[in-house]
């Protein structure tokens, strides 16, 4: 005589970065603004660029123009880093139409109305610095004392998972 009638509790699948990572092939980057943490990413970006995979890129800068001369095939646009909520509407219809598969935010630290375009994004995979507000997937903090460097090169090994 049974009393309790167990069900079979769902098998979980533990959350996987292989798999996460699996089909990418464009990928939307938020350049810093600031001079000098535009030279670092620049500089911790070429390994990236240089990996096997070749993926297409949408590269969001403080200045496009000035970016064209770096002879990289990839797609520019003028970033706005502290978009009205009407500038914000332009800045994803080009990210829409770019269609990327993750958002990389290298911005160290973030303004609100910045943190409120990334939460608006219809990107599945977001990554980058900022808070538990910034709705990303994987939050990286930049302190004072922090290696920025350190940071994007360990943002540039989960793409190297694959």
């Amino acid at each position: 005589m049974r009393l309790f009638k167990s069900k079979a509790a769902p098998a979980e699948i533990p959350y996987s970065f292989q798999d996460r990572f699996q089909n990418i092939q464009r990928i939307a980057i938020i350049y810093p603004q600031e001079v000098t943490w535009l030279r670092i990413a620049r500089y911790a970006l070429q390994r990236m660029y240089n990996l096997p995979e070749k993926f297409d890129y949408m590269l969001m800068v403080p200045d496009a123009s000035q970016e064209q001369s770096l002879n990289i095939q990839h797609q520019y646009l003028n970033m706005n880093y502290d978009p009205r909520s009407e500038d914000r509407i332009g800045i994803q219809n080009n990210i829409v139409a770019f269609n990327p598969d993750i958002l990389l935010q290298l911005e160290p630290k973030p303004g609100d109305r910045l943190i409120e375009l990334i939460k608006q994004l219809d990107v599945s995979l977001k990554i980058g610095f900022g808070d538990e507000k910034s709705d990303l997937n994987v939050i990286y903090s930049q302190s004072e004392s922090g290696f920025y460097e350190k940071n994007i090169l360990n943002l540039i090994a989960l793409l190297e998972m694959k």
